[in-house]
């Protein structure tokens, strides 16, 4: 379980976050709503270890994980895709996968099926470059790289924003897959 203990988080003089406390179940859909400029973003972004925080607690399977980089994060099961999806254009959509690679001993280096079954288009387009393909098949192949990281835990920033609503049921189909699993 994630836990998130009155976290205040600055940039510079300016506080993005103060006192914000939350819990992630383990096999629920936990969502952070707000308007624009609330801190949502931010929030993801510190659990995730991109961002530090000032004051308060970040707990996973009960333990503090304040102090860990990111990559110690990804390690314990935590995923990340961000706001606007991040993938590296010029690789193909096999590379942007094999990306999600790095942290991962060298028997686990593999697509699981899982992604293909979720994201049947990303199979289609092995090949292909990653900036050649729609916004919403972008989405998908960045939850696609999460997913080969084998997660306990993904972190979803936006992951409908700017997408056609036939790719929005499939990610929102994905995400109950993952929630039951």
């Amino acid at each position: 379980m994630l836990e998130v203990q009155n976290v205040d988080l600055f940039y510079g003089a300016a506080q993005a976050l103060r006192g914000v406390s939350m819990k992630a179940e383990i096999g629920k859909v936990t969502c952070v709503l707000g308007r624009n400029g609330v801190g949502k973003t931010s929030l993801l972004r510190a659990i995730v270890g991109h961002h530090p925080i000032a004051n308060g607690d970040i707990l996973w399977d009960d333990a503090s994980i304040n102090g860990l980089a990111t990559f110690d994060r990804a390690r314990r099961g935590i995923a990340y895709v961000p706001q606007g999806r991040e993938i590296f254009p010029l690789l193909t959509v096999q590379e942007n996968l094999e990306t999600g690679y790095a942290g991962l001993p060298a028997k686990l280096r593999f697509i699981p099926d899982e992604v293909f079954e979720l994201f049947p288009v990303l199979k289609d387009m092995l090949k292909r470059r990653g900036g050649d393909l729609s916004g919403g098949q972008q989405q998908q192949l960045a939850i696609g790289r999460a997913l080969v990281t084998r997660p306990r835990l993904l972190v979803l920033d936006e992951p409908t924003e700017g997408i056609q609503p036939s790719i929005i049921k499939d990610i929102g189909g994905a995400i109950k897959f993952l929630r039951d699993r």
